[in-house]
């Protein structure tokens, strides 16, 4: 195995008052690519906006490339209910510095600015690449044509899918050295997911390493090189692509035989 690129040790979070995943330990190398499959509402989601800084850690360590992301030690206790600790608080993770050292996550939901043109999109996140060289807008309409074929429309004229592809090529477009990918398929006609998911499985032939949610068993399988089980806020299991078993016997692995 590679350098590790990514290292998170004891990690624990979640959104006052309630905690929602714990002392979870995840190390993905520069050649590697990981996914993450667990049900849904059990902190994948939480987790992987903790990666990038965009809820705070309450404990635990983010090294990125050597360097660390957040503020060491715990978070402090929040004692009164009424009182904004985040307004005299200073952050212990900041969401730009994660992107600017390569970090780079597109979310679940299809989070852009709705009166923005595709072109406008796109010309935002080269402010993320902090010097490096991401992917050109040439380079991610060839592999989306309809992130070409749109350019000029308003995000909002858009449909799911193609906001989605709007979201990645956004994200290549900031220069990945790392892409975080959660649920990109999620809620898609099977002609659009499809679309979708060989542009994932031609960025991943690039050697990007991904980590990935998706609750498609076959489809990790074509992406991933180490499959993580997230059940109830921890990593429950993990196993190489060549151990992992079908859908259903993942459910089983996470739930029991059902009587």
């Amino acid at each position: 195995m590679s350098e590790v690129m990514l290292d998170v040790r004891d990690l624990s979070g979640g959104y006052e008052p309630v905690q929602i995943f714990q002392h979870v330990d995840l190390q993905v190398s520069a050649a590697e690519s990981i996914g993450i499959f667990g049900p849904n509402g059990h902190g994948k989601t939480t987790l992987l906006r903790t990666l990038s800084g965009l809820i705070d850690p309450w404990q635990g360590d983010i090294f990125f490339d050597g360097e660390r992301m957040n503020r060491e030690g715990r978070r402090g206790s929040r004692k009164w209910r009424n009182f904004n600790y985040d307004a005299v608080t200073r952050r212990r993770m900041d969401p730009k510095k994660v992107a600017r050292a390569g970090l780079i996550h597109v979310q679940q939901g299809n989070l852009l600015f709705p009166e923005l043109t595709v072109t406008e999109t796109l010309s935002i996140a080269v402010s993320a690449a902090s010097g490096r060289r991401g992917w050109s807008v040439a380079e991610v309409q060839q592999l989306f044509p309809r992130v070409a074929e749109r350019r000029d429309h308003k995000i909002r004229f858009l449909s799911g899918g193609e906001r989605q592809m709007v979201s990645i090529a956004a994200g290549l477009i900031a220069a990945p050295r790392m892409l975080i990918l959660d649920e990109p398929t999620l809620g898609l006609s099977p002609k659009i997911r499809q679309e979708l998911c060989g542009a994932i499985l031609e960025i991943r032939k690039t050697g990007l390493p991904i980590i990935l949610i998706d609750q498609d068993v076959a489809f990790l399988e074509q992406i991933i090189d180490t499959l993580y089980l997230f059940d109830h806020g921890r990593i429950s299991g993990r196993m190489s692509r060549d151990e992992m078993p079908d859908h259903e016997t993942l459910m089983v692995m996470l739930f029991g035989e059902r009587h």
